[in-house]
């Protein structure tokens, strides 16, 4: 990942907070990559990241960070196996379809919740004639890619509302400008992507109206997958990148503007002209807050499932035809043994050291 020399944009005081937050901090020569898949186009919804990359939070891990763009678990998961990647941000569909009977087991468990609060929506236009779900019969629906994880999600809502998935036609339109005017013209009917996508779809001007999802397919949407044979063999390497984003997402809260210009100072082609640049931020603003609130939608330690995440969705996508045994055990899921890692920090030195930042 592309990121600014982190002394470069720090003041002496957050650099004297740095040294407090607890963390041991490596030579650069030591430094090992962390290859973690982002499941969509660079967009703002990697600004904590970015911040924590730049505040040397993942430098104390002794790691850096490469934020890798792959499309779909039907790409990310064999890229998990290979060891292309080190780790995935992903729906949790896949791994409860794949312990289902006669299905391959992927060879991936989760091992960071990294969305508490389901991400995912159904927004229509605000003048659409679609109020339900149960409205849907014969619709297009547009879905970030064909092969994304929460095209089984809507499938199973579809199911469990009464609606033929099969008579409903999805298309990918990916996320962005096309997606939008796919649903401005009347393209498609539906456009299922994130908060964020469609946060920036309103902001542009275009008023939409949130389908009512069900209330299983509310809890958490995504995790951090890896592959389980990796992860036997060096568990402590996931839980120092687990707690660099448990920070980051603190972090970034604590400073959202901070956040934000340290992405565009990553990904300058994706930055706004200077004339452009208080507008921009302002508009920026509301779409990572809106993330920042599912993200850090937590009742307990960061990074932590419960197994009543698990039987939420499980049962969601029985009730949608796609899961024909609920009693696999929830351990070969996820596990949450490195839980107590990732929040082993210094909560009140990290936010000095954020709000810090200019």
């Amino acid at each position: 990942m592309r990121n600014p020399t982190p002394t470069s944009r720090m003041t002496a005081a957050a650099l004297a907070s740095a040294l407090v937050l607890g963390a041991t901090a490596s030579s650069a020569s030591a430094l090992e990559t962390f290859r973690f898949a982002w499941p969509s186009a660079i967009n703002s919804g990697v600004a904590p990241l970015v911040f924590a990359e730049q505040l040397g939070l993942f430098e104390r891990e002794g790691m850096t960070l490469d934020i890798v763009v792959l499309t779909g678990s039907g790409v990310i998961i064999p890229q998990l196996r290979q060891g292309t990647i080190d780790a995935a941000y992903s729906g949790l569909e896949p791994v409860i379809i794949s312990h289902q009977p006669d299905t391959p087991d992927l060879g991936v468990k989760f091992v960071y919740n990294f969305i508490p609060r389901s991400i995912w929506e159904m927004a229509v236009l605000a003048s659409s004639d679609i109020t339900d779900i149960t409205d849907l019969e014969g619709r297009t629906i547009g879905v970030l890619g064909l092969g994304s994880s929460n095209v089984l999600g809507t499938r199973a809502i579809l199911q469990s509302r009464g609606v033929d998935p099969e008579s409903v036609t999805f298309q990918a339109v990916g996320v962005g400008a096309a997606a939008f005017e796919a649903l401005r013209s009347g393209e498609i009917d539906v456009l299922n992507l994130f908060d964020t996508a469609h946060q920036r779809l309103e902001l542009a001007g275009t008023p939409l109206r949130r389908l009512e999802l069900p209330a299983d397919f509310t809890r958490s949407s995504h995790g951090v997958s890896v592959s389980i044979e990796r992860f036997e063999e060096r568990p402590e390497f996931f839980g120092r990148f687990g707690r660099g984003v448990a920070q980051a997402n603190l972090a970034c809260e604590a400073n959202i503007d901070a956040c934000i210009r340290a992405y565009w100072a990553a990904y300058p082609e994706l930055a706004p002209t200077r004339a452009q640049e208080a507008a921009t931020l302002e508009a920026e603003r509301a779409v990572v807050s809106a993330r920042l609130a599912n993200l850090l939608s937590v009742d307990g330690p960061f990074g932590a499932f419960s197994d009543a995440d698990w039987a939420s969705l499980v049962g969601a996508l029985q009730a949608g035809g796609l899961v024909t045994d609920p009693d696999v055990p929830f351990e070969l899921y996820y596990t949450d043994e490195l839980v107590e890692m990732f929040n082993d920090f210094d909560r009140e030195a990290l936010i000095a050291l954020a709000k810090a930042a200019q």
